[in-house]
């Protein structure tokens, strides 16, 4: 998916002398260099995504600073209207695109996950900072080596007085990735950051934040509490099992589309949903246990 981001970013409607690629990976990327020689490109052995993102500031030459993924298209149009927006809007201390996500083949639950990432929330697949910015606020804490970074960062900057806008003409396609075994669960597991992003900014986590459980997954957990007590209902634990596994097919199929109703894809789904209170809150009490007393140094 990077070469279409890199092709995008050669076919920008503005002057090359006035952009620089900078890419910062954790692979040998000589097959890339070949193809995409304008761009720089930086090794870091390290998985964090902050650490990469921190890099690439650090060794950029400009005032205005752009972040998107490798699993992202920017429109045509991308940078000068970034540039645009912040020359025009000189109090601004960065501004947000609009995303637009990919449409494919994809379980409906799945597609309307991913519809959530074009709701405006200061992500780093499409925002602009000012370099000063950027620094003041500390950059990214490598802390968050996966997720949450990207907050935490317009948090900071928020904190200390900025202002970060909207601006839908900033655009970018996220292209829709293939599904993979247990995302669902790995995405629970990444919740881990959020008692650290909490204890940083209370008031901005429940602010644009609130609560760390989904929707589906609070379901499950009202089903789990429901059964715990079946004793005080009159129906039976059957009854209520049976409700409960029937709630998790429906999630699952969400997920997985009724095309891979009898696949392992829906199989696969369906353990995630079940289990998918018991990682969210496993990954909570080891982020207040292993991070939650970072914020005392």
């Amino acid at each position: 998916m990077i070469c279409d981001l890199l092709d995008a970013l050669q076919k920008q409607d503005l002057e090359k002398k006035y952009y620089e690629t900078i890419v910062v990976c954790d692979y040998d990327p000589k097959a890339l260099k070949g193809r995409y020689k304008q761009v720089r490109w930086f090794f870091l052995d390290d998985k964090s995504i902050s650490a990469k993102r921190n890099l690439g500031v650090f060794v950029s030459r400009g005032e205005v600073v752009a972040f998107t993924d490798d699993d992202c298209k920017p429109c045509e149009n991308w940078i000068s209207e970034g540039l645009d927006y912040l020359q025009r809007h000189e109090n601004s201390s960065a501004v947000e695109g609009h995303t637009i996500i990919e449409k494919n083949s994809c379980g409906l639950g799945m597609y309307k996950e991913a519809k959530r990432l074009e709701k405006p929330a200061m992500r780093t697949n499409n925002i602009f900072y000012r370099k000063k910015v950027f620094l003041e606020a500390g950059g990214f804490d490598q802390r968050f080596s996966v997720q949450r970074e990207d907050a935490d960062l317009a948090f900071s900057v928020l904190e200390k007085g900025g202002s970060i806008q909207y601006c839908p003409r900033i655009r970018v396609l996220h292209r829709f990735r293939h599904w993979e075994q247990w995302d669902l669960l790995k995405n629970c597991w990444n919740r881990r950051f959020d008692p650290l992003l909490y204890l940083k900014h209370p008031q901005l986590y429940r602010k644009y934040i609130g609560s760390p459980i989904t929707p589906s997954v609070s379901l499950q957990f009202f089903a789990y509490v429901v059964y715990a007590f079946a004793r005080f209902f009159s129906v039976s634990k059957k009854q209520l099992a049976l409700f409960h596994f029937f709630l998790t097919g429906i999630l699952a199929l969400r997920r997985s589309g009724l095309s891979n109703l009898f696949h392992t894809r829906f199989v696969v789904e369906f353990i995630s949903v079940l289990v998918s209170p018991f990682v969210v809150m496993a990954a909570l009490v080891y982020g207040f246990i292993c991070l939650g007393k970072i914020k005392q140094s």
